[in-house]
């Protein structure tokens, strides 16, 4: 299988995290020119452009969003996220609004923005990285449960929307992956607990997860529309 992405535009949100970081350094490799957005730094260089981008800030989400609005964008990622873990009696309404925003509405409003050139070509794949908390979930998961679950929601919804123009919209669903927001969020004495729970016994590699989205997003996908992937090494079905 010969996989190939020369000279196609691709979004990918959230440049330092560790499933954006690895899937760009993949599309590069594969001849893919990267646009992709960082709260740290901007970044210029070949084939590379990570704008610096806060979603929490409005004028700073509007800067990039006028950035992106003429680029003819063939693949887009919607990957940035955050978790504040607390249960839904104790979690601040202000974190809970952080989390809906940067998990759900910011990647509906990237979809509307960057759709739009895909439809004048009738061409077009959408990829948004859910959770498999957006399934099943957890104590102290009110907030990012919700999120995700209503990523997997607009996936479907927008699949349909933009099916009759080509464009294909899937979310991509990891388990536990040994990232740093996994890391904040867990801990290492609690990670090695979940790894014990996870039937093949260990959390996945961003590595692992990048190759799914890869077909998704490759030629080879020609008909997958609307679904939602899920790679959790069988934690789920248990």
């Amino acid at each position: 299988m010969i996989i190939s992405f020369k000279k196609k535009n691709i979004l990918v949100t959230g440049y330092n995290s560790g499933i954006g970081n690895s899937l760009i350094k993949k599309y590069l490799s594969l001849g893919a020119i990267i646009y992709s957005t960082s709260t740290k730094k901007e970044i210029q260089r070949k084939n590379l452009k990570v704008f610096k981008c806060n979603f929490l800030d409005q004028s700073s989400t509007s800067r990039f969003f006028k950035k992106i609005k003429n680029i003819n964008f063939d693949i887009v990622i919607n990957n940035a996220g955050i978790n504040i873990i607390n249960e839904i009696y104790n979690i601040k309404d202000q974190d809970m609004e952080n989390i809906i925003k940067i998990n759900l509405t910011i990647p509906a409003q990237i979809i509307k923005i960057t759709s739009k050139n895909m439809i004048k070509k009738r061409e077009g794949k959408i990829v948004n990285i859910s959770s498999i908390f957006g399934s099943i979930s957890k104590n102290k998961r009110a907030s990012y449960s919700s999120s995700k679950s209503g990523l997997i929601g607009l996936t479907k919804a927008c699949a349909l929307d933009l099916a009759k123009y080509n464009i294909l919209v899937n979310s991509l669903s990891p388990g536990f992956v040994n990232t740093l927001l996994t890391k904040k969020i867990l801990g290492k004495k609690l990670m090695k607990k979940m790894e014990k729970n996870i039937p093949i016994k260990k959390m996945a590699s961003p590595e692992d997860i990048v190759p799914y989205i890869i077909f998704l997003t490759s030629d080879y996908n020609q008909y997958i529309t609307g679904q939602n992937c899920i790679i959790d090494g069988g934690y789920t079905i248990q």
